[in-house]
């Protein structure tokens, strides 16, 4: 006689489940041996490996290297960071199609490391107003909680906001109410946005005046500090306003690259990546860089950088690779050139350009591109004359929107 549930079809489950669970155990085992030796071999020193800061009116102490999270996470490389000192993670529910939070999730549950994180998401999906926003933002929070296997976020995000309708969001007393509910159920603790738009001043602008924004996470760089019309004014304002700011973006990539213009800086012992992030880490406004870091090296390389001042010929050297390669890099003043773009989204084209030539995202670019307005993606008719007049910084941006269309069509 046998008993109840035995059989051919009890066993073979069985053997289904031992053989899930000894997989993830040995996924489990390789990413910590994995992220272990990281940790011996480059002498990295856990929770003080990396200087922190603390981020504006928040009062949170956060190391001010952090890790972005925009591409194929492994367990073993979120560990390895993890391992390595960085505690700082930005996330986002559209990063890898969820994926990202998912691994986030996995990793910190394993490691029991989540009290040691500060962890951002952000709502890229349902950006509601007024009396929808509440619930609105509540579900979409609940869906990110479930994949990052905890109960709070320490920030939650509008995501990539711009246009001026979402720059009339935060005035809008439905947003507020939002984020304020948020916090008062526990599940978030600080609320904020994060921003590449053509009219990021003007949302910097905003977030001081509308009073609810706790933190700032904006494109910046060697060369928006030089060349952005306003945002110093801005920044300066939402700094006394006690906004934590964290910059993204910082690597000031050109669209195309011309290893020739490199190749004496590289003769001369410069590496343009670290001194382009220890020059935002020079500006006492800035209190964290999130870095895409996809390698060990790009990992060991900036939790080195991050315990070293930018020295004075770094600064020299970068200098002059920003004016020698100004005409290659879009600075995202779309505001200049839009207007004689018959509606094509100039600013946001050429920036999915950049993720497919420079940062090899190639299949998020085409993924981006395609989801624009068809009117946004018009580039028979351009008059490249007045597009190419209209950029200060000597950019052929008619041709490199053509290009663009080829590409990412």
């Amino acid at each position: 006689m046998s008993c109840p549930g035995s059989g051919n079809g009890h066993r073979r489950q069985f053997i289904k489940t031992t053989t899930a669970a000894t997989a993830a155990a040995s996924v489990a085992t390789t990413a910590s041996g994995k992220a272990k030796a990281y940790q011996q071999d480059n002498g990295a020193r856990g929770d003080d490996a990396v200087p922190r800061a603390t981020l504006g009116r928040t009062g949170a102490s956060v190391t001010k290297l952090g890790m972005g999270t925009s591409w194929a996470l492994s367990p073993s490389f979120v560990q390895a960071a993890l391992y390595a000192g960085v505690r700082y993670i930005d996330t986002s529910e559209s990063y890898e199609n969820t994926n990202s939070e998912k691994v986030l999730g996995q990793v910190l549950e394993r490691t029991k490391m989540r009290d040691k994180v500060f962890l951002v998401t952000k709502n890229s999906k349902s950006k509601a107003s007024g009396d929808d926003a509440p619930k609105a933002y509540r579900d979409r929070l609940d869906e990110s909680l479930a994949r990052l296997r905890t109960d709070y976020v320490d920030a939650y995000y509008m995501h990539g906001v711009g246009g001026p309708k979402e720059l009339d969001q935060l005035k809008d007393p439905g947003v507020k109410k939002a984020f304020e509910e948020l916090k008062k159920a526990g599940k978030i603790k600080y609320a904020g946005f994060s921003c590449h738009d053509a009219l990021l001043v003007e949302f910097i602008n905003a977030a001081v005046d509308c009073g609810w924004v706790d933190q700032i996470m904006l494109k910046y760089n060697f060369r928006d500090k030089i060349d952005a019309a306003g945002l110093e004014k801005a920044l300066d304002r939402a700094h006394k306003a006690n906004i934590g700011l964290i910059a993204m973006k910082t690597q000031g990539g050109a669209e195309v690259s011309y290893p020739d213009r490199h190749a004496d800086y590289v003769q001369k012992g410069f590496k343009k990546e670290v001194a382009a992030i220890k020059t935002v880490w020079a500006d006492p406004r800035m209190q964290v860089v999130v870095s895409e870091m996809t390698t060990l090296s790009d990992l060991r390389e900036n939790v080195a950088a991050s315990r070293q001042p930018l020295t004075a010929m770094e600064s020299k050297l970068l200098e002059q690779y920003r004016a020698s390669t100004a005409n290659l890099y879009c600075h995202g003043c779309g505001h200049l050139c839009e207007t004689a773009s018959k509606g094509v989204k100039v600013s946001e084209v050429m920036r999915y350009l950049r993720y497919y030539e420079a940062y090899g995202k190639r299949q998020n670019a085409r993924a981006l591109y395609q989801a624009l307005p068809a009117e946004a993606r018009m580039m028979a008719d351009l008059e490249v004359d007045k597009l190419d007049a209209a950029c200060p910084h000597g950019l052929p941006v008619g041709d490199l929107l053509k290009k663009a269309d080829r590409l990412l069509s």
